[in-house]
C-alpha cells in the first residue's frame, strides 16, 4: 500500500478487520464508521480536548493543541509541526492535506475560542467547500458555536455542551452507578475539615489504606491525592479546596488490581460500541499513556463490558449519544469474583483515540495486527529534535519502507530548552510485532534521555 492510500480514500477499513480489531473487543461496524469519518476529504477534526475542564495550559501544551500523526485530512490545530516531522508524517500517510491554525495564541484560551476570534480563518474554512462535518474532541459553548458559523454539520459530537458537562462530573457519575447498575469508586463532597476528619475514618477502613481527595471535574489524573493518614488528608484537601468542588472516597490498593484499564468506545443508541480497551500508564496518579495488546481474558473483556452497558445506558439518559467516550477504573479482584470498578469518566475524544485511529491505519498498510503503545513524555538534559529522534532511533524509527517490522512513531516532538537546559516534550505511538518487541521500544524510548512522565 502506497503512503498516500494510509488516510482515507482507498485506505478504509476493509471488510478484513484481522490487521487492525482487538479481537473479541471492537465493534467493528462502529469502528469502521468512525475510522472513515475521520479520514473522509469531507470532515474537519479539531482533536484538542482544551475545552474540558482541567486542562492544562503550559507553555508547550499551548502550541501543540490538534498537532500530531493523524488520519484526518482536514486538521484544526494550534500550530504546525516541524517542517521535517511534517515530511515524516507525509512518507507514512499521517499528515493531513491541509491544517489550519490561529493566527494568534492566548494563554488560556481554548483553540474554538482562538479560532471563532479569527475572521480570516474562519472565512478560509468557509470557503473551503469541501466540508460538510465537523469532529470536535469536547464540545463546549465555543465549539458549539464555531460548528455553527462555519455552516458544518456535527459528526460525532452531536450532544449539547450541557450533556458533556453532565457527563464529566465525577460525583454525578458516582451516584449514577447505584441508579444504573454499576460498580463505581464512592465519592463524597466534603466541605470543610470537620466533614473530612468523619469521612476519613469511614472511607480508610474500606481497603485500609487511606482515601483520595480530587476534584469533581479534571482530567489525567490533575488534582488527585492519596492521603494515607488524616493529617495528610488534611493538607490535600485544603490545597484542593482553593479550587472548587472537593470529593473524598476510599483508595484502592494496587495490592488487588490487576489491570489498570481505560476503555475507549462510541455511545450508541444501542449501548457502548468499543474501538479499544487498553491499560494505561500511570505515574503515581498521573496519565502518561496507553498500552493495547491482544492479550485479554474472556472473563476481563466481559467484567468491562457489563459495566460499559451499564454506564452508556446513563450517558444515554444525559442526552450524550452518537459521541465518544472513555472509561477509566480497575479491574479487581475481589473474593465474589473480578469486577470492573469505575474511575472516571472521559466523556469526550480520549488521549488514546486518535493514536488507536493511526496504529489501525498501519496495521491495514503493514498487512499485521500490532501491540502498540501511545507514551507522553518529557525529555530532560537534552533539546530533541526530529532530526536528533532519527540519528538515535535509527532502525528502531517507523519507515514507510518496512512498516511490517514496527517501530517508533514520533508524532508531536517539541523542543524547549529553559535557562540553557535541554527539555523536550515526546509523544510518540509505539508500533510493535509482539509484547516482547513492545518492551524493548519502550525501553529505546526511555534511552533518549532522563525521561519524566
Amino acid at each position: 500500500m502506497m503512503p498516500e492510500m494510509i488516510a482515507g480514500g482507498e485506505a478504509e477499513p476493509s471488510g478484513d478487520d484481522g490487521t487492525w480489531a482487538q479481537p473479541g473487543i471492537t465493534d467493528v461496524p462502529t469502528a469502521r464508521a468512525f475510522l472513515q469519518t475521520l479520514a473522509s476529504r469531507d470532515t474537519l477534526v479539531m482533536p484538542s480536548v482544551d475545552g474540558d475542564v482541567g486542562y492544562r495550559f503550559s507553555r508547550s501544551s499551548l502550541r501543540t493543541r490538534g498537532l500530531g500523526a493523524t488520519i484526518a485530512r482536514n486538521v484544526i490545530a494550534a500550530t504546525a509541526p516541524s517542517a521535517d516531522l511534517a515530511r515524516y508524517h507525509l512518507s507514512l500517510g499521517l499528515e493531513p492535506e491541509r491544517r489550519y491554525c490561529p493566527r494568534g495564541l492566548r494563554a488560556g484560551v481554548p483553540l474554538a475560542e482562538l479560532v471563532l476570534s479569527d475572521g480570516g480563518l474562519l472565512e478560509e474554512l468557509r470557503g473551503a467547500g469541501r466540508l460538510r462535518r465537523m469532529v470536535v474532541g469536547f464540545k463546549n459553548q465555543a465549539a458549539e458555536a464555531l460548528i455553527d458559523r462555519l455552516g458544518l454539520s456535527p459528526a460525532y459530537c452531536a450532544p449539547p455542551p450541557t450533556a458533556y458537562e453532565r457527563a464529566n462530573d465525577k460525583l454525578e457519575f458516582a451516584h449514577a452507578a447505584g441508579r444504573y447498575g454499576f460498580d463505581a469508586l464512592g465519592l463524597h463532597p466534603v466541605g470543610d475539615l470537620h466533614a473530612l476528619d468523619s469521612m476519613f475514618r469511614t472511607m480508610s477502613t474500606v481497603y485500609g489504606d487511606g482515601c483520595v481527595l480530587r476534584l469533581r471535574r479534571g482530567a489525567a489524573g490533575r488534582h488527585l491525592r492519596h492521603a494515607r493518614t488524616l493529617p495528610a488528608a488534611r493538607r490535600a484537601w485544603q490545597r484542593l479546596n482553593a479550587l472548587d468542588g472537593v470529593l473524598i472516597g476510599p483508595y484502592i490498593p494496587r495490592t488487588v488490581v490487576r489491570r489498570a484499564v481505560a476503555a475507549h468506545g462510541i455511545v450508541t443508541a444501542d449501548g457502548f460500541a468499543p474501538l479499544a480497551l487498553s491499560e494505561q500508564l500511570l505515574s503515581g496518579h498521573r496519565y502518561r499513556g496507553s498500552r493495547v495488546t491482544h492479550e485479554w481474558a474472556s472473563e476481563e473483556i466481559g467484567a468491562v463490558l457489563s459495566s460499559l452497558r451499564a454506564i452508556a445506558a446513563w450517558l444515554r439518559d444525559l442526552g450524550y449519544v452518537g459521541a465518544p467516550a472513555g472509561i477509566d477504573g480497575f479491574l479487581v479482584d475481589a473474593p465474589q469474583g473480578l469486577r470492573f470498578v469505575a474511575l472516571d469518566p472521559n466523556i469526550r475524544m480520549t488521549a488514546t483515540m486518535m493514536p488507536w485511529a493511526v496504529a489501525s491505519a498501519l496495521g491495514r498498510a503493514a498487512g499485521r495486527r500490532f501491540a502498540w503503545q501511545y507514551e507522553a513524555s518529557v525529555i530532560v538534559g537534552r533539546t530533541v529534535t526530529f532530526a536528533a529522534l532519527e540519528r538515535r532511533l535509527g532502525s528502531d524509527l517507523l519507515r514507510s519502507d518496512r512498516l511490517q517490522h514496527g517501530g517508533i512513531l514520533p508524532s508531536v516532538v517539541t523542543p524547549a530548552p529553559v535557562f540553557g537546559v535541554g527539555i523536550s516534550r515526546l509523544q510518540a505511538i509505539l508500533l510493535a510485532r509482539d509484547v516482547e518487541h513492545l518492551t524493548y521500544l519502550s525501553r529505546r524510548s526511555r534511552g533518549l534521555g532522563l525521561v519524566v512522565r
